[in-house]
Order: structure tokens, then sequence, then C-alpha cells
């Protein structure tokens, strides 16, 4: 759309300095004429423009970024797996030395939701700095799906992309 926009306030401006030119020896010094009237509008259209490709300078790297997204998004999903498989280990190992402390539990849950009822596993520091990274991935997982969405926004302003 801004692009767009952009073409037309170009060919506005290409049409006013024509028509400047065309009236120039029509001017008058004392009173507005069209020549003015023109003048006036190359300044508008020209200003217009100017403002129009700051806009889409500001705007187009954001929609460059779009093919790094998915793969940024694989990427922390991946270090995920990785300290979900960590804690795992981790919560079996514990959970086999304190068996018959803990026998009516089910190991078929989540290792994250095992952590978060031990106490005791909760206070270790390994598994503590796993799951402040894990809970930062998380969020910056959501925040990359969020400027995917923002990029849809973003395309049709731009060139009614999709």
């Amino acid at each position: 759309m801004l692009i767009l926009i952009l073409g037309i306030a170009m060919i506005t401006l290409i049409a006013f300095l024509v028509l400047r030119v065309r009236y120039a020896s029509r001017h008058s010094k004392y009173d507005l004429t069209v020549y003015d009237f023109f003048l006036a509008m190359c300044w508008i259209s020209g200003l217009v423009c100017i403002g129009l490709i700051i806009a889409i300078c500001c705007l187009a790297p954001k929609v460059a970024t779009e093919s790094v997204i998915d793969s940024k998004i694989a990427m922390y999903q991946e270090e995920n797996a990785y300290i979900e498989q960590d804690i795992d280990k981790i919560v079996k190992e514990y959970l086999e030395h304190e068996h018959d402390t803990f026998s009516d539990l089910k190991t078929e849950e989540s290792s994250i939701t095992l952590v978060t009822l031990f106490p005791e596993l909760k206070s270790d520091t390994l598994v503590q700095q796993q799951l402040e990274i894990y809970v930062a991935n998380n969020a910056k997982i959501k925040s990359l799906k969020e400027d995917k969405i923002d990029l849809a926004k973003i395309r049709w302003i731009l060139y009614f992309g999709r």
C-alpha cells in the first residue's frame, strides 16, 4: 500500500513539476498565480514522497527478517527439547533415589511438572538455571511468533502482500 501511494505521489510530483515549468512564463511578481499553486504542490508532494520513502525504509527490514524467524523458533524449541531431556534425566535419577518415599507418583508426568513438585529438585542450581533458560526461551518463542503475526500486517501496509 505504501509503495502504491509512493508511486502515486511520485507521479503527482512529476506532474506538478512539469506544470510549474509550463506556467513559469505567466508568473507575476505581486499576486498569487497558478505557478505559485504548482510550486506549493511540488513541495507538498515532495515532502509526502520523502515521508513515504522513510516509512518504507523503516518497515522493509522487518519484512526481510521473516525468513529467519522460523529458524530462530526451531532453534529455541530444539534447545528447550535438550533442556527437557536433561531435566528428565535428573528427575529420573532423583525418583530412583527417592523411590521408597515417592512410590505413589506417576513417572509419565512431564519432567517440568515434577521439578515444580519437589523442592529438593527446585533448589538444585543446575535445574534452576535450566528452568530459567527454558522459561526465557519460551518467552523468546512467544515474541518471535508475535513478530511473525505482525509481519503479515506490515507486508500488507507495504505492498498488499500476504
